[in-house]
């Protein structure tokens, strides 16, 4: 199985993010790498699966306030997308996937 880098979005953190491009900014950080299914894997030798999809995993972000962004999105989408870098960077990938891992059906 060959696995995909993932990439950062090509919109700033002064716009409004969807949990896609949520997903895909972690992603990129830690280092993960999307399968072929579209899911997240952490590790380069014992892949552990993080979530389902990108969307999936910047949906459980923000649901979590790992990630914020304003409660009604204004009518030209524009308005920052705040990360909560020292949450996400203090953990594990084994923590994070044990954090993630009811909500997200990830494996540990």
């Amino acid at each position: 199985m060959k696995l995909i880098a993932i990439d950062p979005p090509t919109r700033s953190f002064s716009r409004w993010l969807t949990d896609e491009e949520i997903g895909r900014v972690i992603g990129h950080k830690r280092g993960w790498r999307q399968a072929p299914d579209g899911s997240v894997l952490a590790g380069k030798i014992r892949k552990t699966r993080i979530s389902a999809s990108l969307e999936q995993l910047g949906a459980a972000a923000v649901a979590r306030g790992w990630a914020s962004r304003p409660r009604v999105e204004p009518s030209d989408s524009s308005g920052p997308t705040h990360m909560m870098w020292g949450i996400i960077d203090a953990r594990t990938d084994a923590e994070l996937t044990a954090e993630l891992g009811s909500e997200l059906g990830g494996e540990a």
